[in-house]
């Protein structure tokens, strides 16, 4: 089955990790600096496995942050996720960021999707560029309307199922039943965890 999304952007701060303890992100801007990073911040459940899942599936993996250089290195090293990466855009309209990404490289604007939390910079200049984007869901952005996932855990799911829906041909008044028919049996994988 072809893929629906092939590039993936994920925001850093409240997407891939997020303060310990319940802590406010504003505590550490306080005292932003590498060492209190690496103090303050946790890597968010699932994430790890996640991005290995991603790594298998997608054509570019990217990391789309507002976020300082060192203080991002000092995380992702830490983490021991920096290797997930093929690209780490820093600062800047993400929107912009993303395009200017998939044009150097000849990638088409549908192919992609940017994961976030901040509507204000992680949704509404990605849309506006034509890039589809989604939520983290996180209390401080309920208020707007958007697709979301709980967490980067949740996303190699939503995008079986996202490619699901692109390939799907007939009527969507289905049953679950539907999606367990002989001819349908590669959606059984959207059930199992999967490897590369």
């Amino acid at each position: 089955m072809s893929r629906r999304f092939k590039h993936v952007f994920l925001d850093a701060e409240g997407t891939l990790y997020i303060p310990r303890g319940g802590k406010s992100t504003w505590e550490f801007w306080a005292d932003p600096s590498p060492r209190h990073a690496r103090e303050f911040f946790e890597l968010d459940d699932g994430v790890a496995e996640a991005l290995s899942s991603l790594r298998c599936r997608v054509d570019s993996l990217c990391i789309a942050s507002r976020n300082t250089k060192p203080i991002l290195d000092a995380l992702l090293d830490d983490f021991g996720i920096r290797d997930f990466f093929d690209e780490v855009l820093l600062n800047g309209n993400k929107g912009k960021q993303i395009s200017k990404y998939l044009a150097e490289r000849g990638y088409d604007r549908k192919d992609a999707v940017m994961v976030g939390d901040t509507p204000v910079l992680d949704l509404y200049p990605v849309r506006k560029a034509g890039v589809e984007a989604i939520l983290v869901d996180r209390p401080y952005n309920r208020m707007v309307d958007a697709e979301r996932i709980k967490g980067v855990r949740e996303l190699p799911s939503w995008l079986r199922i996202a490619d699901l829906a692109e390939h799907r041909t007939e009527s969507r008044n289905s049953t679950l039943d539907d999606f367990f028919e002989p001819s349908r049996r590669a959606t059984g994988r959207l059930i199992s965890a999967t490897g590369c």
